[in-house]
């Protein structure tokens, strides 16, 4: 999966499509689009229900401005710091369920003057080793290359809002019921919004 965002394909209408590989073979099979519509909020303006809250450096900071939410009023900003920090929920009561097929997603806003080293999505279905993680390996927690830690490419784009989205099966989680989730940066500053 990949957002649209991220290959400069929002809003845009296109013709073609190619299947490249460097080396090897592949077999393809069904291509296209998931329409935003079809996304299911589970953060949206707060935890969701039943939900303990905490941080590491970080607490839940709640912001309407600067930047302004991607949707709904408010959005949840981390602290600037250095190392790894990180806000995080778990026990929520109003579980997530995730399908086969399912992609998870996390709207993010990279503080442009402060960008952090790696960006960092956790999920936790009784255990955190559901993590997907974008820009460098700096945050050792896991196995690199396995759903306990996987690689999803370069930081996002500072400076503006973008969709990471992860498929589920990549993290283990298709099938599973999940509590809770941490936003986590190695330095620097993010503002995260709705998150499913």
């Amino acid at each position: 999966a990949v957002p649209a965002s991220a290959v400069g394909l929002e809003g845009r209408v296109v013709n073609g499509m190619a299947f490249a590989l460097y080396n090897g073979r592949a077999t393809w099979d069904q291509a296209g689009r998931i329409p935003a519509a079809t996304s299911t909020a589970w953060v949206e303006d707060s935890v969701p229900a039943g939900a303990s809250s905490s941080g590491t450096v970080d607490t839940w900071n709640w912001v309407t401005a600067n930047p302004a939410p991607y949707s709904g009023t408010r959005a949840h900003q981390s602290a600037l710091a250095t190392g790894v920090h990180q806000h995080v929920f778990s026990g929520a009561t109003a579980t997530m369920s995730v399908a086969t097929g399912d992609t998870l997603y996390a709207y993010v806003y990279l503080d442009p003057s402060n960008v952090p080293g790696e960006v960092m999505l956790q999920w936790n279905d009784g255990t955190w080793d559901h993590r997907a993680y974008w820009g460098a390996n700096l945050i050792a927690w896991g196995t690199d290359g396995t759903a306990s830690r996987r690689y999803m490419g370069p930081l996002p784009a500072a400076g503006q809002w973008v969709r990471l989205a992860v498929p589920a099966s990549a993290v283990g989680l298709a099938g599973r019921v999940v509590n809770g989730m941490a936003f986590t940066l190695h330095g620097g500053r993010a503002t995260w919004d709705q998150a499913g």
